[in-house]
C-alpha cells in the first residue's frame, strides 16, 4: 500500500510540474505570430528572431556576466566561511552558521530595498558590480551549506596526517581538503549560478537599461508584447536548468563512492 501511495504522490508531483511546461513549450515552434492554439504550423523562425534580436542577446549576455561573477564571489565567500566555521568551536560554529544562512531567511523585497539604498550611497546602482555583489550575497549561503556538508563528511585524521608531515595550512587545503570537497564546491556553484541567473526582485531595483538581465527582459516583454519569442527564451532557460540538474546529479554520484569509503 505504501508503494502505491508513493507512486501516486510522485506521479502527481511530476504531472504538476511537467504538464504546464508540456502545454506551453510547443508554442515556441508556432508558425503564427501569437501565443494561441491550435498551432498555425511548425516553424523555427522565432528561435532565429531571438538570436538576431540585439536586446535579447544583450540581456542573455548580461545574465551570464552577472551570474558568473556572482558565482565566483559566492564560492570564495561561502567556501571560506564554511572552512572557518568547521574550524570553530561548537557554540561559535552555531552562531556563524546562523549568520551566514540568514540571507536566505530575509524576504527578497526587504533585501532589495536595503541594497538599493546602500548602493545608491556608494553610487553603484545600475552597475554590474552592484548586481554581482547582490547576487553573491544570495548565493554565498548556498555555497556555505553545500561545502559545510562536504567538510562534515571528512575524517579529521586526514588533515592531521598532512599536518604531521609538515604541510602548511594552504598546502593542506589545496592537496587534501579541496580535492575531497570539490563536489560540494561545484554543487554550491551550480546553485549559486542558477539563483543569480533566475533572480528578479533584487535585479528590478538595481538594473539599468545597459545592465538589464534576462528575467527583467522577459517581464518587460510580457508587458509589451506576447510573442512566441517569450516561449523560446523560457524553453532555453528550461533546457539550461535541466543540464545543470543533470550535472548536479552526476556530481552526487561521483561523491557517493567517497562517502561509502569513509
Amino acid at each position: 500500500m505504501s508503494r502505491i501511495v508513493m507512486a501516486l504522490s510522485v506521479g502527481f508531483g511530476l504531472a504538476f510540474l511537467i504538464v504546464p511546461l508540456a502545454i506551453v513549450m510547443p508554442l515556441a515552434f508556432n508558425g503564427g505570430s501569437y501565443l494561441s492554439y491550435p498551432l498555425e504550423g511548425l516553424s523555427l523562425r522565432w528561435f532565429g528572431a531571438v538570436l538576431h534580436n540585439p536586446p535579447w542577446l544583450a540581456a542573455i549576455a548580461n545574465s551570464f556576466r552577472v551570474a558568473l561573477g556572482a558565482t565566483a564571489l559566492a564560492l570564495v565567500v561561502g567556501g571560506l566561511a564554511a572552512i572557518g566555521t568547521m574550524a570553530s568551536r561548537r557554540l561559535t560554529a552555531i552562531v556563524l552558521w546562523a549568520l551566514f544562512v540568514s540571507p536566505l531567511a530575509v524576504p527578497s523585497i526587504v533585501m532589495a530595498v536595503a541594497l538599493y539604498f546602500a548602493f545608491a550611497r556608494l553610487g553603484l546602482n545600475g552597475t554590474y558590480l552592484s548586481l554581482v555583489i547582490a547576487h553573491a550575497l544570495l548565493g554565498a549561503p548556498l555555497v556555505f551549506v553545500s561545502v559545510l556538508n562536504s567538510l562534515r563528511g571528512l575524517p579529521p585524521e586526514l588533515e592531521q596526517a598532512a599536518a604531521s608531515l609538515g604541510a602548511s595550512r594552504w598546502m593542506r587545503f589545496r592537496t587534501v581538503i579541496l580535492p575531497l570537497t570539490l563536489p560540494g564546491f561545484l554543487t554550491g556553484a551550480i546553485f549559486a549560478f542558477v539563483m543569480s541567473f533566475d533572480e528578479v526582485v533584487i535585479a528590478l531595483f538595481l538594473v539599468s537599461p545597459e545592465t538589464q538581465t534576462l528575467p527583467i527582459a522577459l517581464f518587460a516583454a510580457l508587458r509589451d508584447r506576447l510573442e512566441p519569442t517569450l516561449v523560446v527564451v523560457a524553453l532555453s532557460l528550461t533546457l539550461l536548468s535541466g543540464l545543470l540538474i543533470f550535472a548536479l546529479a552526476r556530481l552526487r554520484r561521483s561523491a557517493a563512492p567517497l562517502g561509502k569509503d569513509q
